[in-house]
């Protein structure tokens, strides 16, 4: 009878420890499996908020990419405006040395008009002297070659001068000036040169109507603006 005591009790000894480990381990598990739950909680999480950084990213390197076209755009309006501008400074620059306005220097062409050695006492005397149109002829040669100020006897013509001949002298904005005429042109050496003495050109013209002609490039040439 003690005996199967002994063995009941045993067995129910197993029995409990049997249970409580059993339920030990449900616990344990239980605990591994909200475990991982919450792992794949935050890697969800973390997964989430790296999609929306690189949508974030995405939308930022578009605004970005537009930014800098405009920025483009922008700087290509700027160039654009400063080129007219720049053409407009010098556009007004070159009127302002035309009219005078503006002192202006450089190289150029330098010609000479002088009456004849020979003048005959008789009539036909007035054939053999510099006369206005002579000048107008070289002055227009000198423009149409690209001349960007003239002078006579150092005193610089304008647009509006007015260059006529009185007897054996002549008048420029009513200053008189006797042979010989000298005539200053600012401008390229060559093609002014190219201009004057063409065959047939006006200096070949000028000979012909007995007017001595001299012709001398300048490396330097100076003429002061217009007076107030």
């Amino acid at each position: 009878m003690k005996s199967k005591k002994l063995i009941f009790a045993f067995v129910f000894f197993v029995l409990g420890f049997l249970i409580t480990f059993s339920f030990q381990q449900t616990r344990s598990n239980t605990d591994i499996v909200q475990l991982n739950e919450n792992e794949w909680e935050r890697d969800y999480f973390y997964r989430k908020q790296l999609i929306e950084l690189e949508d974030t990213n995405k939308q930022l390197r578009t605004e970005l990419i537009e930014i800098r076209e405009k920025i483009q755009d922008i700087e290509q309006n700027l160039a654009s405006e400063a080129d007219e501008l720049h053409d407009l400074v010098e556009t007004k620059t070159k009127l302002q040395k035309l009219v005078g306005e503006l002192a202006v220097h450089g190289s150029g062409v330098e010609i000479t008009l002088s009456d004849s050695s020979y003048i005959p006492s008789d009539q036909h005397a007035n054939q053999y002297i510099v006369h206005d149109r002579h000048i107008h002829q070289v002055i227009n040669e000198l423009y149409s070659a690209g001349a960007k100020a003239i002078a006579i006897n150092d005193q610089r013509i304008y647009r509006d001068s007015y260059i006529t001949c009185v007897g054996p002298v002549i008048t420029v904005d009513g200053s008189t000036y006797a042979a010989p005429f000298v005539i200053s042109a600012i401008g390229d050496p060559d093609l002014l040169d190219v201009s004057l003495n063409m065959k047939n050109g006006v200096i070949d013209m000028l000979v012909q109507e007995n007017v001595k002609v001299g012709f001398e490039r300048k490396s330097q040439i100076e003429m002061e603006a217009r007076e107030l």
